[in-house]
């Protein structure tokens, strides 16, 4: 089969996106199919598929569509937000982008988001079948960003309407959380049978021999690691962290806290550490490539967020075999076994936070049973052939014949 994976997101990135469209591709190549990613470059600038070299400069289509959607908002619907207009122009760009790229070529397209999902829809050939993965609720992230201001906003509708239709223009639509598909349907009035949990998974080999690769972070002997890899953006709880933390100096000091990720709240938390006391303990170390072997040294993983659905770095966490804290938010609790796997607090609790993590650094022997425990769990649940068999079963609805080598397209039959 050719196969084309589909984002409206940049590529490659810091994030969960990413990890699981590099490893679909890898996967699907080992078992024979062709794969193309058409992605956002990473500079916003261009349209492309970074397997191949091809692109389109962003400003070629969205120059024109800017002046068409602009110029009808403007004459028909003043009172529009511009953050709505927005949002259309960039849908349009993307779905208009997409077919200079050539979509008929392609046996099944996969999108990767609800913006791809409804441009590709809507642009594809009948005769194509399109499989989306929804990877989170960005309505509702909407919100906790402070973009969508309530529920009783014209912003707010809109941003539903994106979820309902980014969920729905599919034949087939996986999630990766009981949690999500919950959401989807009583939040947006999704179909429950449009909508499969597919969990996400890792190549734990690979992930393992990237942990002994050496970091240039020098670790200090005497200090517990305590390690945080999460963008710095307001959806991922860290204020909650930094005032768990100051609570914690109070207790004792033989700590450091590493931030592993970058993002909007950069400059606003490093002034707040500064605030409460945390720069001898706080180390904001940016984005990563060492993110592996930072976890092999780490001796507690803290994950904070406010709304996650499945954040493989947890996963990471759990095949590093350490003890992990983490809030209930979203998919989280799918996780994570409460006082077996780690420990599990209220979201936006800070006072449970700190009250978790004086645990763990008291009790050496209950911190390393609880990564004991994470390894075996993430062995059994995060591998990839997991992932891929559960995968290709909800392709397979669509495209009979896929997961065995053969597929039938109308009336031809290919093999790959």
């Amino acid at each position: 089969m050719k196969i084309l994976l589909a984002t409206y997101w940049y590529l490659p990135h810091v994030g969960g996106v990413s990890t699981y469209v590099y490893t679909l591709k890898r996967e699907l190549e080992r078992r024979g199919h062709q794969v193309d990613i058409f992605a956002h470059h990473p500079d916003m600038q261009k349209y492309y598929m970074p397997n191949n070299g091809r692109y389109l400069d962003k400003s070629k289509v969205k120059d024109l569509i800017y002046e068409k959607v602009l110029g009808y908002y403007n004459e028909q619907l003043p009172q529009v937000d511009p953050w709505i207009r927005w949002r259309d122009i960039e849908r349009y760009s993307y779905e208009t982008a997409s077919t200079v790229f050539g979509l008929t070529k392609y046996d099944l397209i996969h999108t990767q988001d609800i913006v791809s999902t409804r441009a590709l829809w809507r642009v594809k050939s009948e005769k194509t079948p399109l499989i989306a993965t929804i990877h989170g609720c960005l309505a509702t992230e909407f919100l906790y960003s402070g973009e969508v201001k309530s529920k009783d906003s014209l912003p707010w509708y809109y941003a539903a309407g994106e979820e309902y239709y980014g969920a729905t223009s599919s034949n087939a639509t996986i999630v990766p959380t009981e949690w999500l598909k919950n959401l989807l349907v009583n939040e947006f009035n999704v179909p429950a049978n449009h909508l499969t949990v597919v969990p996400y998974g890792m190549d734990i080999p690979a992930f393992k021999r990237r942990m002994q690769q050496p970091s240039e972070f020098a670790f200090p002997k005497d200090k517990k690691i305590l390690a945080v890899p999460a963008r710095l953006v307001p959806v991922k709880g860290h204020q909650n962290l930094l005032s768990a933390l100051a609570r914690l100096k109070r207790d004792r000091d033989d700590w450091i806290c590493l931030l592993i990720g970058d993002g909007e709240l950069r400059d606003k938390l490093e002034r707040r550490a500064e605030r409460l006391n945390l720069h001898d303990n706080l180390i904001f170390l940016g984005n990563r490539d060492d993110v592996p072997s930072l976890l092999k040294h780490a001796d507690i993983f803290i994950l904070p967020s406010l709304q996650d659905n499945l954040p493989f770095s947890v996963m990471e966490a759990q095949i590093a075999g350490k003890a992990v804290i983490v809030s209930d938010a979203g998919g989280i609790p799918e996780m994570v076994s409460h006082g077996k796997t780690g420990l599990i607090y209220p979201a936006d609790r800070s006072e449970s936070l700190y009250l978790n993590l004086k645990k763990l650094l008291a009790n050496d022997v209950y911190r390393q049973k609880l990564g004991d425990n994470s390894k075996h769990w993430a062995a059994l649940q995060w591998s990839v052939d997991t992932m891929m068999d559960r995968t290709l079963a909800v392709f397979e609805t669509v495209v009979p014949g896929i997961s065995k080598g053969g597929i039938t397209v109308g009336l031809r039959k290919r093999k790959n």
